[in-house]
């Protein structure tokens, strides 16, 4: 599965694709939602895993432009301090799933395991 991964700071982002790719998947890393915009076309991912909080284009700007591009990509939003407000305004907005940081990194296949891409 080729999944994009958005987030602000490398190393998470890092972190979690070697362990997605050690799990039989191709990831990708953008750091900032500008970036992760200009992916999404090109790359064609099957998954997005995108932070909420970043600077300049934050995740929420990211995902209604995605989800206006691309109705049908699953998206999985990380958060590090979400509340229960934002989580439902998330997945109103087209969220499949809501990972709190810091989760394992089982957490993240979990979440690609119940999108059942095929």
């Amino acid at each position: 599965m080729k999944i994009l991964i958005v987030d602000d700071e490398p190393q998470v982002a890092e972190i979690l694709a070697k362990s997605l790719g050690r799990e039989g998947h191709q990831a990708t890393i953008a750091t900032s939602g500008e970036q992760a915009l200009s992916l999404v076309g090109p790359h064609d991912p099957d998954a997005l895993f995108l932070d909420v909080s970043m600077p300049g284009m934050n995740g929420l700007d990211v995902l209604a432009e995605v989800k206006r591009r691309r109705p049908s990509l699953p998206v999985v939003v990380i958060t590090g301090h979400a509340t229960p407000d934002e989580v439902e305004q998330v997945k109103k907005m087209g969220a499949v799933d809501v990972i709190e940081k810091p989760a394992p990194l089982t957490h993240y296949q979990l979440a690609l395991k119940r999108l059942d891409i095929r």
